[in-house]
C-alpha cells in the first residue's frame, strides 16, 4: 500500500476511523497525517505512512480501515510513484475531517453506506425475474441515489443469476426487506465466526456454518 492508496483509504473511512477513537487518539493520527503530509522524499514518506499504519492497527477487524491493514498489505512494496502523496486535495480534506469535532452518528452511518454501494452489485434490470418471486425478506435491496435500486452481486448464482438458497435464508433471518443496509453489513463486513466477510466464502464454507454464523448474531441479541 502506497502513502497516498493509505490516504484514500483513511478518507474513504474517515467517519468510521474517527467513531473507533478517543480524543486523544484522534489527536495522535492527525499529527501523525500532518507529518506525512509535510514528508519530502521517498525514505521520510515511507516511514510516516508506516507511522500511520502502525496506529491504525488499533482497529478492530471488522472495520474496513483494520480490514485493509491486514490484509498481508506492505507499505514497502514497488512504489512507481517515488512514495509521495499525490492527490493533496484528498489530504487537506482528510486533515480537515480530523481536525474537527467527532463524526456525528449521521456521517458514521453514511460512510458505511457508501462502502456497501461499492461493492459489485446488479441493477434492477437484470434481476427482474428473481425480484418478482422473492419475497420482501428474501433479498437485499440497496437504494443508490444515483443508480436506482441495487441487489448485491453475492446474492446470486454467477452461472444462473438464481437466487442462493442460502442468501434467501439467511436474509429472512436477517429481515433484509426492513433493514437492507444492516444485512449487507454483515455479508460484506468481516465476522469472527466465519473469520472472513461471510459474502466472500460463500463458495468456500458450508452453507450450513454460514446459517449458524447468522443465527448465532440473533441469538447474542
Amino acid at each position: 500500500m502506497t502513502p497516498d492508496q493509505l490516504i484514500a483509504l483513511l478518507h474513504r473511512h474517515w467517519a468510521q476511523t474517527l467513531a473507533e477513537l478517543g480524543s486523544d487518539e484522534r489527536a495522535r493520527l492527525l499529527r501523525r497525517v500532518t507529518e506525512l503530509g509535510d514528508a519530502v522524499g521517498r525514505g521520510p514518506t515511507r516511514r510516516a505512512a508506516r507511522e500511520v499504519g502502525r496506529m491504525l492497527h488499533v482497529m478492530p477487524e471488522h472495520h474496513p480501515v483494520g480490514a485493509a491493514l491486514r490484509d498481508g498489505v506492505r507499505y514497502a512494496e514497488h512504489d512507481p510513484g517515488g512514495g509521495v502523496v499525490v492527490d493533496r486535495d484528498r489530504l487537506g480534506d482528510l486533515l480537515g475531517f480530523l481536525a474537527g469535532p467527532p463524526p456525528t452518528a449521521e456521517e458514521v452511518l453514511d460512510t458505511t453506506r457508501q462502502r456497501l454501494l461499492h461493492a459489485p452489485a446488479r441493477g434492477a434490470d437484470t434481476v427482474i425475474a428473481v425480484v418478482t418471486d422473492a419475497a420482501a425478506d428474501d433479498l437485499i435491496r440497496l437504494h443508490d441515489p444515483e443508480l436506482g435500486d441495487r441487489y448485491p452481486e453475492f446474492q446470486f448464482v454467477p452461472t444462473t443469476g438464481e437466487l442462493r438458497p442460502v442468501v434467501r435464508e439467511v436474509n429472512r433471518l436477517l429481515l433484509a426487506g426492513q433493514d437492507p443496509w444492516g444485512a449487507a453489513d454483515w455479508w460484506l463486513g468481516d465476522n469472527e465466526w466465519l473469520d472472513g466477510a461471510p459474502a466472500e466464502l460463500l463458495d468456500v464454507a458450508p452453507d450450513e456454518l454460514v446459517l449458524a454464523a447468522a443465527r448465532a448474531l440473533l441469538e447474542d441479541d
